[in-house]
């Protein structure tokens, strides 16, 4: 199973696609991931925002070091099965299923 965690900046919501105005990018984002998960059956995808889980970036070594580091700025952090293969943007769809393409287990022959 390849596992994507998306660590993002404080938002109002888990996505941060509510309010009168959301945000386009987010909005993209959401639709992305939720495609990936129709798609990608074996992912786990998940986002973690410094307004609603907290724990996840001060029980993420990695994570926590480049925020204490750098600020929030660097967010938002996207990792894949623990490795950041992201900072500072979000991955397109067409990236983030390259991502998952590429860690799904080979099948034998």
């Amino acid at each position: 199973m390849t596992e994507i965690q998306l660590y993002e900046e404080a938002m109002c919501c888990s996505t941060g696609v509510c309010g009168p105005d959301p945000d386009d990018e987010l909005v993209e984002l959401s639709a992305a991931l939720d495609q990936l998960e129709d798609e990608f059956a074996e992912a786990e995808i998940s986002r973690a925002n410094m307004q609603h889980n907290i724990d996840q970036f001060l029980n993420t070594q990695k994570i926590y070091d480049l925020v204490q580091e750098n600020g929030p700025e660097i967010l938002p952090i996207t990792t894949v099965n623990g490795e950041i293969v992201a900072k500072e943007e979000y991955l397109s769809y067409d990236e983030l299923a390259a991502e998952l393409r590429a860690n799904q287990p080979q099948e034998a022959e």
